[in-house]
């Protein structure tokens, strides 16, 4: 067990190290291209991506390495913090929907479709952490030296279904992004829409495999490090749904800058009719 606590102490550790790292590299960009631009959907979706993690990511750390807590204090950490990790992905898998709604050219059949998609998989993972955290209990550390809450027993199952619903979303989009990439935009070279592409390949070849491992962690690993795994794909989400916004920002003001140099202007074979959603 003291092996397993050791484990704790350094996902914890990854996660803020993470966090950090994504924000130094990539905060100069964030307050060039999103601070000042004009409010609207995927900024405010970019601004509860990046920041949400700030409030139940301690949540986690605080319940996995003080000792001494109260059960009902443990019971309302990881409740909190596994909230928390729904909305966040919630919010990052919002964004993904606006990247593929973006690329089928802003047909709203598209957007209705995997907005109805979302909405579903949202409401049952409410339904599933709902029974997870309705079985689950505390007990006391099985030594006194090892820090954090106790969980000595929770339905795994309902733990991990909602991940597998993630995971089976994200495929659907993957293949529907594929299907489109291969009709329309198979010799594209358009900066935006190669971006779009490789960042949505990258995302979901990402979570994948982290989800993949996450599942086994919650159905093998010792109760007590499962948390910690959704909460670094939670972590993961933030990460990777902010830097598809960022990028999308980035490239379409170096063509603008372009195009004005050139005095022409902006040519994208990337527009959402009515509305530019990405921007």
């Amino acid at each position: 067990m003291d092996a397993a606590a050791g484990q704790m102490a350094l996902l914890a550790s990854n996660l803020q190290t993470v966090r950090l790292f994504d924000y130094i590299l990539t905060v100069e960009l964030e307050v060039s291209l999103m601070w000042s631009s004009n409010w609207s959907l995927p900024k405010l979706l970019f601004f509860l991506s990046r920041y949400s993690p700030l409030f139940d990511v301690p949540m986690l750390l605080y319940y996995s390495m003080v000792s001494g807590l109260s059960f009902e204090k443990c019971s309302q950490l990881h409740a909190g913090a596994s909230w928390g990790t729904v909305f966040g992905i919630a919010i990052a898998e919002a964004i993904l929907i606006l990247r593929t709604y973006a690329l089928s050219g802003g047909r709203r059949g598209v957007l209705i479709c995997f907005t109805a998609i979302w909405i579903v998989a949202i409401l049952s993972s409410i339904v599933f952490l709902v029974l997870f955290l309705q079985s689950v209990t505390y007990g006391p550390p099985p030594l006194p030296n090892i820090p954090g809450c106790s969980l000595v027993a929770g339905n795994v199952v309902f733990a991990s279904i909602p991940f597998i619903i993630v995971l089976l979303n994200d495929t659907v989009i993957m293949a529907y992004t594929l299907w489109i990439g291969l009709a329309n935009y198979r010799y594209s070279r358009n900066p935006l829409i190669v971006a779009l592409y490789r960042d949505g390949i990258t995302y979901y070849l990402f979570l994948c495999i982290v989800s993949a491992v996450n599942v086994a962690a919650l159905l093998q690993a010792p109760k007590s490090l499962a948390q910690l795994f959704n909460t670094f794909l939670r972590v993961l989400h933030s990460v990777l749904s902010t830097r598809i916004l960022l990028h999308v920002r980035e490239i379409e003001k170096i063509e603008s800058e372009r195009a004005l140099a050139l005095q022409q202007p902006v040519i994208l074979s990337f527009a959402v009719p009515d509305s530019e959603v990405l921007e």
